[in-house]
């Protein structure tokens, strides 16, 4: 039988959990236990009796970076693996992070198969890697003010035809527009090019 690894997110943003969600949707050796959007609402499903094998948290989080949960974490008894998906891309924090036991960072512009095969790699071998892949940090991307509110207002939660009444065209043109969007950035997903967008200072949530 394979083994699952029981695992919990917490992030504070709802488009990179459900990403996460839909993506451990098709693992079999994963199971999602609990999604939180603050440290602590994660520290509380951390205290239930459901073992978590595999915590991927956000280091920015209003309520507590992630240095503070870490320890909060760990102060709670918690043996399993800790992988840091982040854009942060601060070499002194995140050496700061690898100390207090972190198992991995994997830079949130990643693509999700990526992202996957990374937190394969923890769940089997749990090797430590000390930065986010920042290649292609710095490369200038223009998008239009169309696409960057378009992005902007998906970030926020609105549907297609929400934003399509909001700038006077069909939902179809939003749809074709964030394809647009998507080969800009590089990006497979929306979460992606969310991530990307924000990294890159483009748009802002």
């Amino acid at each position: 039988m394979t083994e699952k690894y029981n695992v919990l997110i917490v992030d504070d943003h709802p488009l990179i959990i459900d990403s996460l969600v839909r993506m451990f949707d098709n693992e079999e050796d994963f199971r999602v236990v609990g999604t939180a959007e603050s440290s602590r609402d994660g520290l509380k499903i951390l205290k239930r009796n459901d073992p978590v094998a595999i915590i991927i948290f956000d280091f920015r989080i209003p309520d507590m970076n992630g240095y503070d949960f870490v320890r909060e974490a760990l102060a709670l008894g918690y043996t399993g693996k800790l992988v840091l998906l982040t854009m942060m891309d601060d070499q002194l924090i995140l050496n700061k992070m690898i100390k207090t036991g972190v198992n991995r960072i994997i830079a949130k512009s990643k693509s999700m198969d990526d992202i996957l095969l990374e937190i394969k790699e923890v769940a089997h071998h749990g090797k430590t890697v000390a930065s986010p892949d920042n290649q292609g940090v710095g490369k200038r991307i223009l998008l239009t003010d169309n696409e960057k509110m378009i992005l902007t207002r998906i970030g926020q939660g609105h549907h297609t035809s929400l934003i399509a009444t909001e700038l006077g065209i069909s939902p179809r043109t939003v749809k074709y527009r964030l394809t647009e969007i998507f080969n800009k950035l590089g990006a497979s997903n929306r979460a992606q090019a969310i991530a990307l967008a924000i990294k890159e200072g483009i748009i802002v949530l």
